[in-house]
This record gives structure tokens, sequence and C-alpha cells, in this order.
């Protein structure tokens, strides 16, 4: 798994619309979320920053994260998405460690992240975030 930066393509924003339209938490038949990038010049304006990253897999999107960082060098991933077909192979785990390393290379010293479901508990334990006071918030310290 390889992971890159989007592009303000066409090409990347209709890859990226595909699955950002069709996301839904793991575990979730109706746990509806409010889409963060609703139209082009947001896409754009994320892209730019380099806070959209895909998930390559020969070649192919086949994921995708949008982060926000903030000043005490941490950043929240807002959501990770992989696509059904290649979904149950390790291919988020794989695309959470490689964004854990792009982050550290960034300087970035911890990683927060939102849990919907029970689901998507086991998810980011097994990736090895804690959670914070048992609640739905996790976090990983980069060292």
């Amino acid at each position: 798994m390889e992971i890159r930066n989007a592009e303000v393509t066409k090409k990347d924003y209709v890859s990226f619309k595909e699955m950002h339209d069709i996301f839904q938490y793991a575990g979730s038949k109706d746990c509806s979320r409010k889409a963060i990038i609703k139209d082009y010049n947001q896409y754009a304006e994320y892209a730019e920053n380099e806070w959209i990253i895909f998930a390559v897999e020969g070649g192919e999107v086949v994921g995708y994260a949008i982060l926000t960082p903030y000043d005490d060098m941490a950043v929240k991933i807002q959501e990770v998405y992989i696509k059904k077909d290649v979904q149950r192979n390790g291919h988020g785990r794989k695309f959470v460690y490689g964004l854990r390393d792009f982050l550290r290379e960034e300087g970035f010293r911890r990683i927060e992240v939102f849990s919907a479901t029970m689901e998507t508990d086991g998810f980011w334990e097994m990736c090895n975030f804690i959670s914070l006071n048992g609640l739905e918030e996790y976090v990983y310290v980069i060292r």
C-alpha cells in the first residue's frame, strides 16, 4: 500500500467524491454524517493544503483520509475510507500505518480520531490507538 497527497485535478476529485459520497461508519447501517467536503472548491482547499491523502494499491486509489492539523503538532483524522471491495484484507490498517509514518515525517506528535461505532473502536485499537477515558476519542502518540 502506498499513500499520496490528493491533487487538485478533476480525476482526483472524481475518485474522492465517489468514495466520500458513500462513506458510512463501519458497523452502522444508519449512522449518517454530514459530508465534510461538499463541493470542488472545498476539495481543492483541502487538497492544496495536503490534508486529503489517498491510499493507492496497484496504481488504483482504494481509499482516502481527511486530516485536520492543529498548532500543537497534533492532527485529527476526520475520516478514513477504504473501498468495500478491498476491505477486510488489512488495507485499512496498512493505510493508517502509512498515515502515521507520513505524519511522523511531517513533524506531528499526536494523532486523534473519533470512533463512531464499536466496530471502529476495535479497528483503532488494532492500529495501536488508545481510548481516552474509555470514550469514543482515540489517540496515537507518535514516537
